[in-house]
């Protein structure tokens, strides 16, 4: 969320910025580009849904300028799935021209050699790709079309291929869920085989109903079989930082009782602010502005880059209401999101309560 060596150079900036609810700096900023998608994913409705046409791809382009121009230092890239625009390495071209680092999210099955090796010279730094289980078939039930297994590992491998024209990290990207949390053991020995650098859990959406959700038994299973082999290999191969990592759901009662519930911030926003209001936005398909994914479509866009600048949807009043609710407890949204709060806590010892 944050760029530690800004923070650290002008934590106090970002202090008073927080303490009166003004704007600081959009350090990082996420692009949906694109809503729909080629897979049919069991835990998700881009595909489910036809949505009005995105921003061109020239003002995106300006969009990305106007960033550069107030201090962006990262931009992540995801949809739907974003490949589906073709202009996808002209954006992370100008990005990276601009001293910004770009990061992406994709199912990698539209990607081919001449895409990766496209991507990787145009200066992508970062590429998450989702592989929903190590098993093929567990693979291909969650995201609904056969032959997604073979094209996206196909995809890492590429990426792995290119990576050394320039700086570049992949990431398996995991939903675990109660359709495939059983088969996920070995995953880390998967990650690794394809050349992966890491592996990410991700707890399933409340969006998803009870038919994905972790019920008490799934999580107290995942927790005491699955969880543990996890985090010891994926330790050994460097694909996480700490174990922690591998236990999304929670560990000890009070968190597995809040994880059960959706609430994967673990009570953290109920005494402690979240700083992405300050240093974050998200920039959606058809124009809209948000602060983060949680908060997208739970509450009235804050602007839209159609119709004004990046600069004064930032700058405006609506951004200013959402600083002045983020003190503790913050957002309701926020009880649901475990995004930032690693990063939350780093900044909350760089420039102290307040």
């Amino acid at each position: 969320m944050h760029n530690s060596e800004t923070i650290a150079s002008e934590k106090e900036e970002l202090k008073q910025a927080v303490l009166n609810a003004r704007p600081f700096k959009p350090l990082y900023v996420k692009f949906k580009v694109f809503y729909g998608c080629n897979l049919k994913c069991e835990m998700c409705n881009h595909w489910r849904e036809t949505r009005e046409p995105p921003v061109t791809p020239d003002r995106l382009k300006e969009v990305i300028t106007e960033l550069a121009e107030m201090g962006t230092k990262k931009i992540h890239i995801s949809g739907g799935e974003p490949m589906l625009r073709p202009q996808i390495p002209d954006f992370v071209e100008l990005a990276s021209s601009l001293d910004i680092k770009v990061t992406m999210t994709t199912n990698g099955t539209l990607i081919t050699k001449e895409k990766a090796k496209r991507l990787v010279e145009a200066g992508l730094r970062g590429v998450n790709l989702s592989i929903d289980s190590p098993i093929r078939k567990m693979h291909e039930k969650i995201r609904g079309v056969q032959g997604a297994f073979k094209a996206t590992t196909k995809a890492v491998e590429l990426f792995r291929r290119y990576k050394h024209k320039g700086k570049l990290t992949i990431r398996i990207n995991t939903v675990v869920s109660r359709t495939n949390y059983e088969t996920l053991a070995t995953l880390p020995d998967l990650a690794h085989q394809l050349g992966a650098d890491g592996i990410n859990l991700i707890p399933v959406d409340d969006h998803c109903g009870e038919i994905l959700s972790m019920r008490k038994k799934d999580i107290t299973k995942f927790n005491e079989e699955i969880a543990p082999r996890i985090a010891e290999r994926a330790l050994e191969l460097g694909l996480i930082v700490s174990d922690e990592d591998a236990f999304p759901f929670g560990r000890d009662e009070s968190e597995v009782r809040l994880g059960r519930a959706g609430r994967y911030a673990f009570g953290f926003y109920e005494k402690h602010p979240c700083y992405a209001p300050w240093s974050h936005t998200l920039i959606d398909f058809n124009g809209n502005v948000y602060v983060c994914c949680m908060t997208r479509e739970k509450i009235p866009p804050l602007g839209n880059i159609i119709h004004q600048s990046f600069k004064e949807v930032w700058n405006g009043d609506a951004y200013r209401q959402v600083r002045l609710k983020m003190h503790p407890p913050a957002l309701k949204p926020c009880a649901r999101c475990d995004d930032f709060i690693e990063e939350n806590k780093k900044i909350w010892e760089m420039i102290g309560p307040y």
